[in-house]
């Protein structure tokens, strides 16, 4: 089965280089970049994984906390960054066309086919997270890093993620109506990866800043 992200629809493992084994149909600066993206996006996860409890960032994403929810989540991540640790995954940089990549569309993986992730050329417009700055609105739709984690999520070696909601504003409320579809969703996770890294510690527009720490 197909799955991708599309713009228009809008923890015990090291944190050692991601490799990816194949490139194909990328230019030089394409693979630097991918190889950038999945290397940061092993250690995004890896951090997600250490920081799941009941808080804000998981009910944001996840809804409702419970132990057994919590506990598929921690198993999700753990195997995202088994997978990527394994360095297996072969990226393929698509054009548009009728049986590639759509107009709008960031990535998009065959399930069944794990780890061929097909990049489209929309990908190399996001921002990655080092680039985020403080207020941004440029990741409303997510980064490079949060794709990766997104479209390695939905092989069924992985962790069977669907995609039941696209946009931060369609899972946050998908994550209050219905925490059971939250935690498998491919969204979800790639947006609690984000917040954790980078969101949790910033004050961007749709979060407002943890309160001042009393002086001593």
């Amino acid at each position: 089965m197909r799955v991708g992200l599309v713009l228009a629809l809008l923890i015990g493992l090291s944190a050692s280089p991601a490799v990816a084994d194949t490139f194909r149909g990328c230019t030089p600066a394409e693979t630097t970049a991918i190889e950038m993206s999945l290397n940061a996006a092993k250690q995004m996860v890896v951090k997600a994984g250490a920081s799941v409890r009941d808080d804000d960032d998981y009910q944001r994403w996840f809804g409702a906390y419970s132990e057994r929810r919590a506990e598929h989540v921690r198993a999700s991540l753990k195997s995202i960054v088994a997978a990527l640790r394994r360095g297996r995954v072969t990226a393929q940089c698509d054009q548009i066309s009728p049986d590639g990549c759509g107009v709008g569309e960031y990535a998009f993986v065959y399930s069944d086919q794990p780890y061929r992730m097909h990049l489209c050329p929309s990908f190399f417009d996001l921002p990655r997270m080092a680039q985020l700055r403080p207020g941004s609105r440029r990741s409303d739709f997510g980064t490079q890093e949060g794709t990766l984690i997104h479209e390695i999520s939905h092989f069924v070696t992985v962790a069977r993620t669907e995609d039941h909601c696209y946009s931060r504003s369609e899972c946050r409320i998908m994550a209050l109506d219905d925490p059971n579809l939250a935690i498998e969703n491919a969204d979800s996770y790639q947006y609690y990866a984000e917040d954790i890294t980078f969101y949790a510690r910033q004050p961007v527009a749709d979060k407002p800043p943890p309160a001042p720490r009393p002086r001593r």
